[in-house]
């Protein structure tokens, strides 16, 4: 077998994605915690490993490129609902009882389509695979026409897988936003990052489909493909590990009215409450400590974290994280006002864990840069 030399880099690419992406599949699958996660996870690796492993097949094994082809249809239904899953265990500490048969519809219909192809002669295999023609027979034209739907309804369905994990994001955003005072670590942002990347895959891909029947595959550089692939294996691998059990909080889905309705927390508790955390702030600065948490301050405070919750919400009018970095910010002033302390210096100082998240807190509070505070302030005086 001659090997030219644009194959040869497909085929080394691909190899090293396929590398990337079984390391990531065996880390996701043999660890013995958050099984709900790592099936997910894994589940979303295996699709990766389908696409990736194409033109392997195509080089190396071209006689089961009849039988393979029909599994990837298989992996691009499966992709959706399992990255769904797995963001959604990413986001709680609790496994759900069952999957739920919406998100298994469309996994099976094509597990389904493809035994259907198998069973196929091998000659019709060959020319809808190979030749790309339809061969005469009810039977062929059924799976061409359900494959054409499934790949319609994955549009949409995909879209709407987006739209649920933005929703649970932005949900488990406000929930850590309760509970922490420093969520950069645990705000999961790369995952919005993946879903671009992966929305950018399939685009890709549907024009390389595109290209394959109506220019002869002329027009797509496969290697930008499985770059593409790479980039979100790689993204994976470093960023998705499976955290310990206790460390994804649950996200609460009651508004919070619903949410405290049943606390028994009168007006005059929540009044006197608030005093003791405005003192645990002022004079005990709390706020100072880079992990403090709403558990930490209830128990500094001598409440349960649900009741300190409540009222920083219903009392205060703040988050526990923004009421935490409005103490902060407020301490870094004067530190940014003496021109020998770094930005960092004075981030580090009250408590923030990162430049980027001071940074973030500081324009949030005041409207400007701590450089841009600084100059402002120097004008004024």
């Amino acid at each position: 077998m001659t090997i030219g030399l644009e194959d040869a880099a497909v085929l080394t690419l691909a190899g090293l994605c396929l590398g990337i992406a079984l390391t990531g599949f065996l880390a996701a699958v043999l660890g013995a915690d958050r099984r709900y996660e790592r099936l997910g996870l894994g589940l979303v690796y295996l699709a990766f490993v389908g696409m990736i492993a194409l033109p392997i097949v195509k080089t190396f094994a071209a006689s089961a490129l009849i039988h393979y082809m029909p599994v990837l249809l298989v992996a691009l239904l499966v992709l959706p609902p399992a990255f769904y899953h797995f963001v959604l265990a990413k986001t709680d500490s609790a496994a759900p009882s069952r999957v739920p048969w919406r998100d298994l519809a469309m996994p099976l219909t094509g597990g389904a389509v493809c035994i259907g192809y198998w069973i196929l002669p091998a000659q019709d295999k060959e020319a809808m695979f190979l030749t790309g023609d339809l061969p005469p027979g009810l039977w062929p034209s059924v799976l061409a026409l359900a494959t054409f739907a499934l790949i319609l309804i994955w549009l949409a369905v995909s879209f709407a897988y987006l739209v649920a994990i933005l929703r649970r994001l932005a949900a488990y955003r406000a929930h850590i936003r309760q509970l922490y005072s420093d969520a950069d670590e645990r705000d999961l942002r790369w995952v919005n990052v993946l879903m671009v990347l992966m929305i950018v895959i399939w685009a890709v891909g549907a024009f390389s489909l595109a290209d394959d029947n109506l220019a002869g595959g002329q027009l797509f550089i496969e290697e930008l493909f499985l770059l593409l692939i790479a980039c979100g294996v790689l993204l994976l691998n470093l960023l998705a590990p499976i955290v310990p059990p206790n460390a994804a909080p649950a996200v609460e889905e009651e508004q919070p009215d619903l949410k405290y309705a049943r606390s028994g927390l009168t007006s005059d508790h929540a009044a006197k409450l608030a005093g003791r955390i405005e003192t645990a702030m002022c004079e005990d600065k709390l706020y100072l400590d880079p992990g403090l948490s709403l558990k930490k301050l209830a128990g500094h405070v001598g409440a349960q974290p649900n009741l300190v919750s409540q009222t920083l919400n219903q009392e205060i009018g703040a988050t526990f994280f923004d009421y935490v970095a409005h103490w902060r910010i407020e301490a870094s002033k004067p530190l940014i006002m003496k021109n020998d302390a770094s930005v960092l210096t004075a981030a580090l100082d009250v408590g923030f864990n990162s430049r980027s998240s001071f940074y973030k807190a500081f324009k949030r509070e005041t409207g400007m840069t701590p450089k841009g505070y600084r100059a402002a302030q120097q004008t004024l005086n």
